[in-house]
């Protein structure tokens, strides 16, 4: 992979511990890498892009710009400005400050750098480490064992609209307990609503953390919080193939 071209984003913001460790387990694999991320933190984005408005890179160094935009802004900006004429070959996301698990890649900054990844056609990969959403000591795992995961992975069959989603547990390299190729759980964010303050006519809350949903035991949610790194084809193709026959055959003849 030495001359492969690396492109580095995140949704932590271009200060984040964690994009930090990605660059170095990058630079171990390639000495052509690439960071373009937002300039503050823009967790949740998903992805979402910046439809109306200016937006400002700003050059840190040949090779670390920071974008006041959303994650997928900074992509779009590097595959189609900045790397134009020489496009990357993979796009890493993260480490993400936190775990992406089960319908999180519905809602994550991170795995929206990966399916924009996708879309401009490069083989995409987003990183998360669970349990490391304020801090965590087990950061320099990553650069030990994530190169060896994309050795491994980047030349196996790959979609054309897929990614990989990878999440480590937050634990030591001896802890760990292998690899686990695993589907998303039915974990979802968002449910736990928490009410601030409440008038007639006003409602001031915000959206907790905390997860509901089933986490089965084939599921990315149930390996990593069992000691395993999961790792997770994402497919971007969201058409729902087999309701077409059947929807086809109920509809009515339009006269």
């Amino acid at each position: 992979m030495k001359p492969s071209r690396i492109l580095i984003c995140n949704d932590d913001g271009i200060d984040a511990e964690g994009i930090h460790v990605l660059e170095q387990a990058a630079l171990s694999l390639s000495d052509d890498v690439w960071v373009v991320a937002p300039a503050v933190e823009q967790s949740g984005k998903g992805h979402s892009f910046t439809a109306k408005g200016e937006l400002d890179a700003v050059e840190r160094d040949d090779r670390h710009f920071a974008v006041n935009g959303t994650p997928t802004d900074c992509v779009l900006f590097a595959c189609n400005v900045l790397l134009k004429n020489h496009r990357p070959d993979f796009v890493f996301a993260g480490v993400n400050h936190g775990s992406n698990l089960g319908f999180d890649v519905i809602y994550s900054g991170t795995t929206g750098v990966a399916i924009e990844g996708t879309l401009q056609g490069i083989k995409s990969y987003a990183f998360s480490l669970y349990g490391a959403k304020y801090s965590s000591v087990f950061w320099p795992v990553i650069p030990k064992v994530l190169p060896r995961i994309v050795e491994k992975t980047a030349s196996a069959e790959w979609s054309k609209l897929s990614f990989l989603n990878v999440n480590f547990p937050e634990r030591s390299i001896e802890d760990i307990k292998g690899v686990k190729i695993a589907r998303l759980s039915s974990r979802k964010i968002g449910d736990d609503i928490q009410i601030i303050r409440k008038t007639d006519k006003e409602t001031l809350f915000k959206i907790g953390y905390a997860r509901n949903g089933e986490i089965e035991p084939d599921s990315d949610t149930f390996a990593v919080q069992n000691g395993f790194i999961s790792i997770t084809p994402v497919s971007i193709d969201m058409t729902d193939d087999s309701r077409i026959t059947d929807l086809t055959e109920k509809m009515p003849e339009i006269r």
